[in-house]
This record gives structure tokens, C-alpha cells and sequence, in this order.
């Protein structure tokens, strides 16, 4: 390999930096775009909606950011300044590397940071010492951690799944886990939630031969730290009895190729030299997999990078000297920091430790209750939450244990957000003893003996400190929301107030409370659409007069796979009038997909609108349950084209 210099874009000519820029500003409009075509296809028209003002809330954060300093700057030409800051392209990057339920505001004080503490204030394009995106990316993390918009939810993504597994999953094991979202195909295609920007590979690496084409970025950089991340995975996943389907798992899931592509190639954070990219590349990859391994992140490759812009300095210090002169030492100190870091990475990969994918304990289990997963005794508050807060959505259910003077102990359960539903096609729910102080009507205690929510996630919500928070507090008071575990939390709360509102009426039972059927309907849906992707099938279960009621299945978005490795069913009986080929009902018998959206579609208001339809007639979309709604219309056109052809 030649190793050769070149030198940083702050001492390119102004057209080249031009040239370069504007390439990267389509390949990632180019990927923003497909980002808005699968979310608004895959969730409804306001997910896609959602990605385009992310995006503009970013760039005109950023364009503001750079006018106001400037301004204050006393800069002539203004806009002369702003065209050769390029902060658009951090605020792109940016949101392609965000979630999508990342608040607006939340994204607009990132950008603005990132923008002037990232960037500005070194002295502007080309002189930033720090990846300006992924440092307003952490900013994000570290401090809206909960901001983010629960209207917008998209389940869990490989990461996520992954990091609640300890990052190791068997290959006797690995079907059954990537099943979940869709199969390593799917992946690579970018057919699931994950950052807005992430997860589509091949139009990633379509745009990495293009910048490498256009000579916009070096090939060593993107090359050296996929190839490592694949390398030492594949080597620590056979460690533990993984094969090379781990190894591809770890490079299509989370930041990796977008990382590769658009971040570890930035020519001002990266080394100038190109063995010294190639040492900060491996070094990056190597960083990627220790941070996954071990510590509470779902993906390292954020940090990994930031991390590694801090030792760019030194690594083209290692580096310095006549390249023809020293190319023999050059090579020797590339093999030495390529080795350490690889031996680092695999040290740290021979002490995972996998978990195993249980399904934990359903409500009502027979069974003894599971413990919750040990959680770090630190946690890290948000906003405030009122004990008064209407917990509808969450189901809780509190029964009188046992008392002991003023103390009444109860077992609680409550809806959280866990990834396994059980054989009711429910969500596996969490449970608690809460004791409360019928005197004082304020909580004693609150011991969870149940978890089924995202491990690796939400049991930061049920570590002793964060639970200890609820104790003395009655209905009038509040508690902090654990951030990143917001669900958990309100699951956790909902408990405590089941159990304070029984302690408060004397009763020994709090049965969950009704929840609201009222339905935001989106666009119109034709009952002639072509719903072949549902593979709906219906059956006759009897008949009466005119009547007939069909026991129906269909495909939705559920995230539990049965033994075939397909996607749980939704199933209902729909009742056809024959004579006028209308539907006159239909009854849900059993949910597959995800509760707390799809269920939306569900309620009796949302399955009320089918009757009186026929094949020509349209129903609306349930806003936030599309997949849901379309399984629930394949029902009903099957239904209504087997009457029509009795």
C-alpha cells in the first residue's frame, strides 16, 4: 500500500471544497429522502412528515447559528461566510444520525451548539477539532434524553434488542432474534426503525462509491473500519458459538456503515496522513465494539468517533516525518497500532457474557414471578411526573396482598413497553408489590418481582434508587421520569397509583381503567386496495339468514415471530351481509402487533367504521396504526370476496 499526505480541506481550493460538499449534501438529501419514503410507508404520512421538519428545524438552526455569529462577528459578507460554513451538512448529518421521536427543540439547541461549540468557535470550517454532528448528537443523549415525542414510537431496534442481549447472540438463537425485524435482508434494504439515517445499507454504500469516485473521500478510512468492525466481530462471535451472520448483524446494524460513510471519513477531525487514517479507522472500530460490549450504550460508534477525534493529533504525530524516508517506520507503527487495537477489542470480547431471550412472565402467570435485571444504583432524571397524571394507557391492575396495621401491601401489574407478548397478544406486563400507609395514603415501598420491558433500557427504571423515589409520596406528588426509561417509569407509576387510589377507597381490587375509544383518523383507505402483503385468509364459521361470519388472519407488524419465523397474526370474525355484500361487524380475536400503537386500530370506534363498507367503499387510516389498520381491512376484503364468490 502507498502511503502518501494530503492535506486538510481548509487548504484545498475554495471550488474543490465546493465540489466536495455539494456531493455530500446529495448523498445525504439522497438518504433523508429515502427515510421519509420508508417511514411515511412503513408508520403513516406523519412519521415521513416528521423527518422533513427534523431536517429543517436542523438546517435552519444551523443557517441562524452561523448568521448570528457572523453578524455579531462583524464579517462583510455574510452570506459569502455562511455558503463556505457548510453547516447545513452537520445539521443534516445530525438528524440522519437522531431518532425520530427526538423533540423539535431538542434538535434546534443541538444543532445550535454543535454549530458554535462544535465548530465556530475553533474557528470555523476546517478547524474544529470534534466531529460537529455526532458532538450535538451527544449532546442529545446526555441531556434530552426526555424529550422525546411518545406519539412517535417505532418499537425497538436491532441495537437496542441487541444491547438487552448483552451483544452476543448464539446461532442457535440468532433466526429467532433477527426474524424480528425482518431477516438480514431487510436490513441491508433498510426496511426497519433505527436512527432516521441509518439503516438503509445499500443506498449507503451506493453513496460511499460515489464520494470515493468523485475523489470527495479516501477509500482507506470507510474500508478499514467496516472491514474491522466485521473482522472482530467475527472473531469474538465465534468465541461464543456465533457464526458470520453475527459478524454481518454488527456492521448493518446501528451507525456502522453510516458512520463509515460520513463520519470516520471527515478530512478536519480525521488524521491528515493516510496511514494515520487508516490507524484511527481501526481504532474506531475497535472503540465501536469495546463500547458495545460493555457499556450501556445500544451502539458505540458515536463515542467511538469522538473519542478517536481527540487522538487525531496524536496519531498524525506518530505519523510525522519524510514519508519516503520514514515509510519503512511509518508501516512498522501502522502493523503496531492496528495489532494493539485489534487485541483490545478481542480481550474485551472474551468477557461477554450472552443472555439468553426469554420471554418473561405474563400477567397471570402461575409461575414464580421473575426478578427484575440487576440496574446501576445511578440514574439520570428528567422532567418531572405527576402521581396524578392520568395513567389510563398503562392498564394497571392492583389486588390487595396483605395488611399489617396501617400498612397494606399490594400486587400490582401494569402495561410497560416489553418486546414479548404473550399468548393473549398482549404486551408482557410488569409487576410490583406496592405497601402503602393507609394513614397517611403515601407510599411505603415498591418492590418489582416482574419485568417485561426492554432490558438494557427500561430497567434503569427499577434499579433501588429509582424506585426508592416513590416512597412518601402520595397522589398530589411527583416524581422524576428516568431518562431513556420513560415508559418503564410510567409503568412503575401507574402501579403506585392503582395501589394509592385502592388504599384511598378502602377497596381490596383496583381494576384498570377504561381507556378512551376515540380514534385520530389519517388518510382514506380503498377496501379495493391490494392487500396481498397482509396474506389475509378467511375460513366460514356459520351462517344465519343472510349472515355469514368468517373466522379471518392476517399479517400486521407484531414483533413477536412464532415457529415459522413469521410475524404474529391479527385474527377476527367478520360478519358479511350477502345479500348486499357489506360488512355488518368486526370482532378482534386476537392482536399480534404492537400494543400502544397498532392498538389504536382496535378500538371499538376504529372497527365500528367498516360497517355498511363494501369492496368499492373506503375507510379512514388510523393515525399511527397503519400497518394495524391495513391487517384489519385485508381481513375485511377477504371476507367480503369469499361471500361474493359462496
Amino acid at each position: 500500500m502507498k502511503f502518501t499526505f494530503k492535506p486538510s480541506p481548509n487548504y484545498r481550493n475554495e471550488l474543490s471544497t465546493v465540489s466536495i460538499m455539494k456531493d455530500l449534501t446529495l448523498c445525504l438529501l439522497a438518504v433523508l429522502l429515502y427515510a421519509v419514503i420508508y417511514y411515511s410507508a412503513a408508520y403513516g404520512a406523519q412519521y415521513g412528515l416528521r423527518v422533513v421538519l427534523l431536517a429543517c428545524d436542523a438546517v435552519v438552526a444551523s443557517l441562524a447559528t452561523d448568521w448570528v455569529f457572523f453578524k455579531v462577528s462583524k464579517k462583510e459578507d455574510i452570506k459569502k461566510e455562511i455558503r463556505s460554513s457548510f453547516s447545513w451538512v452537520t445539521a443534516l448529518i445530525l438528524v440522519l444520525i437522531s431518532r425520530i421521536d427526538t423533540a423539535y427543540y431538542a434538535m434546534a439547541i443541538a444543532t445550535i451548539i454543535a454549530v458554535f461549540f462544535g465548530k465556530l468557535v475553533f474557528g470555523g470550517f476546517g478547524q474544529n477539532i470534534f466531529n460537529p454532528a455526532a458532538f450535538g448528537e451527544a449532546i442529545i443523549m446526555s441531556n434530552f434524553a426526555a424529550s422525546y415525542n411518545t406519539d412517535f414510537t417505532t418499537g425497538a431496534t436491532p441495537t437496542t434488542a441487541a444491547n438487552s442481549l448483552g451483544w452476543m447472540i448464539p446461532r442457535s438463537e440468532f433466526a429467532t432474534f433477527i426474524a424480528k425485524f425482518g431477516g438480514l435482508g431487510k436490513m441491508f434494504l433498510g426496511q426497519y426503525p433505527s436512527t432516521i439515517g441509518s439503516t438503509c445499507a445499500l443506498l449507503i454504500l451506493v453513496c460511499a462509491i460515489y464520494l470515493i469516485w468523485r475523489r470527495d473521500i479516501d477509500w482507506q478510512a470507510p474500508v478499514f473500519y467496516i472491514c474491522t468492525v466485521f473482522v472482530e466481530a467475527l472473531i469474538i462471535g465465534l468465541m461464543h458459538g456465533a457464526g458470520v451472520e453475527y459478524a454481518l448483524f454488527s456492521v448493518l446494524a446501528g451507525g456502522v456503515l453510516f458512520g463509515g460513510v460520513f463520519m470516520v471519513t471527515d478530512p478536519v477531525t480525521t488524521p491528515v496522513t493516510i496511514p494515520g487514517r487508516i490507524v484511527y479507522a481501526v481504532g474506531a472500530a475497535s472503540l465501536t465494539l469495546i463500547l458495545r460490549d460493555k457499556s450501556n450504550l445500544a451502539d458505540g460508534v458515536l463515542y467511538a468517533i469522538l473519542l478517536m477525534n481527540m487522538l487525531s493529533p496524536a496519531i498524525d504525530k506518530m505519523f510525522d516525518g519524510n514519508q519516503i524516508k520514514d515509510a519503512a517506520k511509518f508501516r512498522r507503527n501502522t502493523l503496531i497500532a492496528v495489532c494493539a487495537s485489534f487485541v483490545a477489542a478481542l480481550l474485551v470480547g472474551t468477557t461477554v457474557k450472552p443472555k439468553s431471550q426469554e420471554t418473561p412472565a405474563a400477567s397471570g402467570s402461575t409461575s414464580a414471578p421473575a426478578s427484575a435485571p440487576a440496574a446501576s444504583a445511578s440514574v439520570s432524571y428528567g422532567d418531572a411526573l405527576a402521581m396524578s397524571y392520568n395513567f389510563n394507557a398503562n392498564k394497571a391492575e392492583c389486588a390487595l396482598d396483605h395488611t399489617d396495621g396501617s400498612l397494606a401491601s399490594y400486587a400490582c401489574s401494569a402495561k410497560g413497553f416489553g418486546l414479548v407478548t404473550n399468548a393473549d397478544g398482549d404486551y408482557s406486563r410488569n409487576e410490583a408489590i406496592v405497601t402503602v400507609d393507609t394513614d397517611s395514603l403515601t407510599v411505603k415501598s415498591v418492590e418489582l418481582t416482574s419485568f417485561g420491558d426492554t432490558a438494557g433500557v427500561g430497567d434503569q427504571a427499577t434499579s433501588e434508587a429509582a424506585l426508592a423515589q416513590f416512597e412518601s409520596k402520595g397522589l398530589e406528588d411527583e416524581v422524576n421520569l428516568v431518562s431513556g426509561a420513560t415508559f418503564t417509569t410510567r409503568s412503575i407509576a401507574s402501579m403506585v397509583q392503582a395501589a394509592l387510589t385502592a388504599a384511598q377507597s378502602g377497596e381490596t381490587v383496583a381494576a384498570a381503567p377504561s381507556v378512551s375509544s376515540d380514534v385520530n383518523y389519517g388518510d382514506a383507505l380503498s377496501m379495493s386496495y391490494n392487500f396481498n402483503a397482509n396474506k389475509a385468509e378467511c375460513t366460514l364459521d356459520g351462517e344465519d339468514g343472510s349472515l355469514a361470519r368468517y373466522a379471518c388472519t392476517a399479517k400486521g407488524f407484531g414483533l413477536v415471530t412464532n415457529a415459522d419465523g413469521d410475524y404474529s397474526n391479527n385474527e377476527a370474525y367478520v360478519t358479511v351481509d350477502k345479500d348486499t355484500l357489506t360488512i355488518t361487524g368486526i370482532e378482534l380475536t386476537n392482536f399480534g402487533d404492537t400494543a400502544g400503537v397498532g392498538d389504536q386500530a382496535t378500538s371499538a370506534s376504529a372497527l365500528a367504521q367498516f360497517e355498511g363498507k363494501g369492496l368499492e367503499d373506503d375507510v379512514n387510516l388510523v393515525s399511527g396504526a397503519t400497518f394495524t389498520t391495513r391487517s384489519v381491512a385485508a381481513m375485511a376484503q377477504a371476507a367480503l370476496q369469499a361471500a361474493g364468490e359462496d
